[in-house]
């Protein structure tokens, strides 16, 4: 089908002079069928009324946890840090919304699809590639008709960053993909053939179906994703989860849960390498108020390295707002948040704040 519309297009663009007989709606590409389910009353965020319910379909994208979220805490203070600053590493992560229309709870709608995903969140070549996304039900708190994504409000020296941080009001109350630890339904477009990769992966399940297909998924745990890491493989999904099928055939069931629980779908990662933006501290102490904090220091990975010995505070974002994340704080380091460089653009071993609460790293 898809193929047709495409070679019709390419049709229309090589005529000449005025076309005539093709008036009307176009028909969508594909349209998915959702429901939700549940006591939305019992869900719904104090002091949040007057709701405006939707459904979007988000584009997913790859994403590596900084090495603090999956490494061993060596303490009691990190270890609340990384309770409370790490999101899931099998969260699915957000990288572009797509279509979204109204929805009353607990009734039946339809997400019509009038495009295909662009190139950059496929993951794959042009032989072989696919893309997947999660229905998303939320709250348009400011009625703009689309989802806007969230991201962490980092500490920097001096609070909110509009040049780095994103907010949003609307409040995210169900999704049919929240995490690969979770069952899952979730949108897929393929294009030429499959490879599994680790890509959120449905292991020992079929191959999407061609173009737009809706898969489901039992869901796997954390340590068995350790586990097949270890083996050279992927984790396998439960037997007898899977499913394949044409999104017309199906429909995706959404269940209300507490914003608390899927709010983390709609948070966007700065940095998808697990990389770190290493800050500079201030000259008067940051506001801790709601947030764990912990001195350490630098993850080697089992490869000592010239950061060895630097003594970092990490500080977690509030219980509160809407995407975890955390803050490095060392009083030594780059421009764009490195560590090491031939001249630091901040070096207060010597003199470090007076407020600072770590161990001092010796200057050599």
């Amino acid at each position: 089908m898809i193929a047709d519309r495409l070679a019709l297009l390419g049709i229309l663009l090589a005529g000449c002079g005025d076309l005539q007989g093709f008036g009307g709606d176009v028909p969508p590409l594909s349209t998915i069928h959702v429901d939700t389910s549940g006591d939305f009353d019992a869900v719904r965020t104090p002091g949040a009324t007057n709701e405006n319910l939707r459904v979007a379909l988000i584009w997913g994208t790859e994403w590596l946890p900084e090495a603090l979220c999956f490494l061993p805490p060596d303490t009691a203070e990190l270890a609340a840090v990384v309770d409370a600053g790490c999101r899931n590493p099998l969260s699915f992560t957000p990288d572009r919304v797509a279509a979204s229309v109204p929805i009353t709870s607990n009734v039946p709608a339809d997400l019509s699809l009038d495009a295909l995903p662009a190139a950059d969140v496929m993951y794959g070549d042009v032989t072989a590639r696919v893309a997947y996304g999660s229905l998303v039900v939320f709250d348009d708190r400011d009625a703009s008709g689309t989802l806007e994504l969230a991201s962490t409000s980092r500490l920097p020296q001096g609070g909110f960053d509009p040049e780095q941080d994103a907010l949003t009001n609307d409040i995210i109350y169900g999704a049919s993909f929240v995490a690969m630890t979770e069952p899952d339904q979730r949108l897929a477009f393929r294009e030429g053939a499959f490879v599994e990769t680790g890509f959120y992966p449905r292991h020992g399940c079929d191959a999407p179906l061609p173009a737009f297909s809706i898969l489901g998924a039992g869901g796997f745990s954390f340590a068995d994703a350790i586990a097949a890491t270890a083996a050279g493989t992927l984790p396998s999904e439960p037997a007898g989860s899977c499913s394949e099928a044409k999104p017309e055939d199906t429909t995706v069931a959404i269940p209300f849960r507490p914003s608390a629980d899927v709010r983390e779908v709609g948070c966007v990662q700065r940095r998808l390498d697990s990389s770190v933006r290493y800050r500079q501290p201030p000259t008067d102490a940051p506001d801790f108020t709601g947030r764990a904090f912990a001195c350490t220091t630098i993850p080697q990975l089992g490869m000592p390295d010239a950061t060895a010995g630097i003594v970092q505070l990490v500080v977690s974002s509030k219980a509160d707002e809407p995407c975890r994340g955390l803050t490095h704080y060392t009083l030594i380091g780059c421009d764009r948040g490195r560590l090491i460089c031939d001249s630091p653009e901040w070096d207060y071993r010597a003199n470090p704040p007076a407020w600072w609460p770590c161990p001092v790293q010796a200057v050599r």
